[in-house]
């Protein structure tokens, strides 16, 4: 039978069940959170590390012009190359419905069956693909609509159409998921790809390391070997790719992603603790007489003090046994998710035994560490303090400054009064709930300031891209002529040829960089709009000035504005200096005036991209005229490759912002739940100390419904206060956020946009938030009778 200090903790436990519940879901809510991203961030880790490995990544891609089997045997042969594949890719489009189409990549592979590199695996249905079928890549089953059995109809750059039977779905981790650009892949045989109008040959070249498969610097050097060994062979290297050594490319805005939401969860944890600061207090104060009679009978300090922290201990562990299985299902669905948008799969089961070890620290530490100070002061009261002492006149109103002013508010009803000074009683515990639904508020706005940073964003992105339509040929055409064309479709009010080309620089040290992407605009254009950070635009007279974007200053950080260069462009080595550099675009980009480096590619007068502007910027509208272009270049003989509007990129930018904005916003709401479980507590707290006064207002008449106004006013006061606080909090927090999701997904801060749908939807949030909290400790409050008051102690 436990002795009587320890029946004490559990008369105490069950005696009050609402205190006891309030805390341990407090508790639990941070604890679930936690152990949601811990299990998440770890299970996804190792198992998309698993899966990739097992693909054997190339460490080098080339993209080169069309090549044969020897030159891939020559390539293997060399001593500081592993292995080596060469691959096709194919670009067509695939009809997907009446007026539908998307653009679809296929791979050509010679032999299914001995797949070295970046292997792909079979899905369902047949394997390999017969001559006229094709596999879906299984992400592409949404974009494409067709699904296994299937025909679909591809367009090949001829403008002729084809019919392709789907064989079955292959699994492709090398690929970017089809929901993050909107196309399809699929996966043929050379008769196949013959059969579509293409060659037979190779053009992608994908290498593996013999040694040091993880130093990316010693990759780049064996990539640049094999590079001027292909050269030197005849064969023309258009671009290189040198992919980070070992990690997949969705890893990074993974674990960007699990780290800025463990830190939301981490807070939430912090301010559950908030609440069980509130709750040991007020249950210290309750119980002084009781702590000084255990002290007269013989009690010791440590003794009454390892009492109290018994019941916090039972408390968190209470949490634990909800949280633990809880955190895990929501992590499987979580894991779940983000493993479908990034198209891998999980093969793990079960919760890591560090993630259990760690939800078990932080659901024991922190609730401890939080009821310390509280307990600690609480049991240095003497006997003779504790037995005189009978709680009254504690939290009373009128003596501080917040009180006199609160005072002096004259013309509200009576019963409003009454909450208003009730609401300032106890400060330090209205401190602490404060506190927690401020930074719950803040942490809410901040999310809808970062979805708002994002689209302003997008929007820059897409003035700066100031045109409507890209239109991607197969072959480079006269400029006069793809313009002349374009006009004479209705809704089109301008088109311009660009030229493009693909370069790399030349460092001092000998070594090449990574592809860079020049696009030349004509003099003058008014369809790309740069916002220039540093330097100048382009001037018509410039013949070797490029201007640079920043992604190309992150990938070679020893340049900048003033600096030449030396880039390879084809087999030609020039030099360019950098007079500006403007916004992000993704990937290293470079501009320069068109006609300079048409001169250097021997392309002057032709250009490979159109892009054009429509007299409606609506999304329905560009695909209506894209359609109409498509069928003009048919019908004169221009191919067309691809076709991209700004309502495409973005649809694909908004799809990817919401997915981020949901995993923040659902962070955000946990953290109100648990400023809510604070708030309910604090309420419930007030009621139990005023059951007297409550006692008094019914025995002079007080109905039901004014003491349930009572309390809920009151509710709604601190709501209406925390949301004041969170206003002004959230926007040094909101730039804060807003910073780390930049530098974590797009590498640089984002440009900052304050929310004031979010703060006003936080209002909503914190009014509602606060009647609900206050409804139970309300309806308790109004069903006291003057009788149970009277009993009261």
């Amino acid at each position: 039978m436990p002795s009587p200090r320890w029946r004490k903790v559990l008369r105490d436990l069950w005696g009050n069940k609402t205190r006891t519940v309030l805390v341990v879901l407090s508790v639990a809510v941070g604890v679930f959170a936690v152990g949601m991203i811990a299990n998440t961030q770890v299970i996804l880790s190792r198992d998309l590390a698993q899966s990739y490995a097992a693909t054997n990544p190339a460490h080098a891609i080339l993209s080169i012009e069309p090549f044969d089997e020897s030159l891939v045997r020559a390539v293997r042969n060399m001593p500081e190359v592993q292995e080596a594949q060469g691959g096709r890719s194919y670009w067509v489009r695939l009809k997907t419905g009446p007026n539908g189409w998307v653009n679809f990549q296929l791979f050509a592979i010679s032999d299914y069956d001995d797949i070295q590199i970046n292997k792909v695996w079979p899905e369902s249905g047949a394997w390999p693909p017969q001559r006229r079928e094709v596999l879906l890549e299984r992400s592409s089953v949404g974009p494409t609509k067709a699904y296994v059995g299937d025909t679909v109809l591809v367009e090949i750059p001829n403008g002729q159409q084809r019919e392709l039977r789907v064989a079955g779905l292959a699994h492709d981790l090398a690929q970017v998921p089809t929901a993050f650009w909107g196309g399809a892949y699929g996966y043929v045989t050379f008769d196949t790809l013959a059969w579509l109008d293409g060659p037979r040959t190779y053009n992608t070249l994908y290498i593996t390391a013999a040694e040091n498969a993880f130093d990316r610097e010693q990759i780049g050097r064996i990539a640049e070997r094999v590079r001027d060994r292909v050269e030197r062979s005849g064969w023309t290297v258009y671009r290189m790719e040198i992919p980070e050594p070992g990690k997949h490319w969705a890893d990074d805005v993974i674990q960007a992603l699990l780290l800025v939401l463990g830190a939301l969860g981490f807070l939430s944890l912090i301010l559950s603790g908030f609440l069980v600061v509130n709750i040991v207090t007020a249950l210290l104060a309750q119980q002084v007489r009781q702590i000084g009679i255990m002290k007269a009978v013989g009690a010791r300090r440590d003794q009454i003090m390892g009492m109290y922290l018994t019941m916090v201990l039972i408390f968190g562990l209470l949490a634990l046994i909800l949280a633990v299985p809880l955190g895990a299902l929501a992590a499987r669905a979580l894991i779940g998710y983000i493993a479908g948008l990034m198209n891998f799969d999980i093969v793990s089961s079960g919760i890591p035994p560090r993630v259990i070890a760690l939800q078990a620290a932080v659901g024991v530490i922190v609730p401890l560490l939080a009821a310390l100070y509280p307990v600690t002061v609480g049991t240095r009261i003497t006997a003779r303090e504790a037995i005189s002492e009978y709680g009254l006149g504690k939290g009373r109103f009128g003596r501080g400054l917040t009180d006199r002013l609160v005072e002096r508010v004259r013309g509200l009803p009576r019963p409003l009064l009454l909450s208003l000074r009730n609401t300032f009683r106890r400060k330090g515990r209205l401190a602490l709930t404060l506190a927690t639904l401020t930074l719950a508020g803040a942490i809410f706005i901040a999310v809808f300031s970062v979805r708002a940073s994002l689209f302003y964003e997008l929007d820059d992105v897409l003035e700066y891209l100031n045109y409507d339509i890209e239109v991607d040929f197969t072959q480079p055409y006269r400029i006069a002529r793809i313009e002349r064309e374009a006009l004479r479709v209705p809704g089109v009010v301008g088109a311009e040829g660009w030229g493009f080309s693909i370069a790399h620089r030349r460092r001092g040290d000998g070594s090449e960089s990574e592809s860079i992407r020049i696009l030349a605009p004509p003099v003058g254009t008014d369809m790309l709009q740069p916002t220039i950070s540093e330097g100048r635009w382009l001037r018509p007279g410039d013949r070797r000035a490029i201007v640079v974007t920043t992604d190309l200053l992150q990938a070679e950080p020893d340049v900048k504005v003033g600096d030449e260069i030396v880039l390879r462009i084809g087999e030609r080595d020039t030099t360019w200096q950098i007079v500006g550099v403007a916004g992000r675009v993704g990937v290293p980009f470079a501009y320069a005036n068109y006609p300079h480096l048409a001169r250097i590619v021997s392309s002057v007068g032709y250009a490979g991209v159109l892009v054009v502007k429509t007299e409606q910027d609506d999304a329905a509208f560009q695909s209506q005229v894209a359609r109409a272009l498509e069928e003009r270049f048919k019908r004169v003989g221009l191919h067309v490759a691809a076709t991209m509007t700004m309502g495409q990129i973005r649809a694909t930018n908004i799809f990817q912002f919401n997915v981020l904005f949901a995993f923040l916003l659902i962070m955000a709401i946990l953290l109100a739940v648990v400023g809510g479980l604070g708030l309910m507590g604090t309420m419930s707290l007030n009621v139990f100390e005023r059951i007297r006064e409550i006692g008094v207002m019914r025995a002079i008449g007080a109905s039901d419904r004014a003491v349930l106004q009572v309390v809920i006013v009151e509710s709604v006061i601190i709501g209406v206060l925390s949301w004041l606080l969170a206003a002004i909090l959230a926007l040094p927090l909101s730039k804060l956020l807003c910073d780390a999701i930049g530098v974590a997904f797009i590498q640089k801060p984002l440009t900052f946009t304050f929310s004031v749908d979010g703060v006003l939807m936080w209002l909503v949030v914190a009014v509602i938030v606060a009647a609900l909290a206050s409804f139970l400790p309300a309806r308790n409050a109004s069903r006291l009778t003057v009788r149970e008051v009277l009993a009261y102690e």
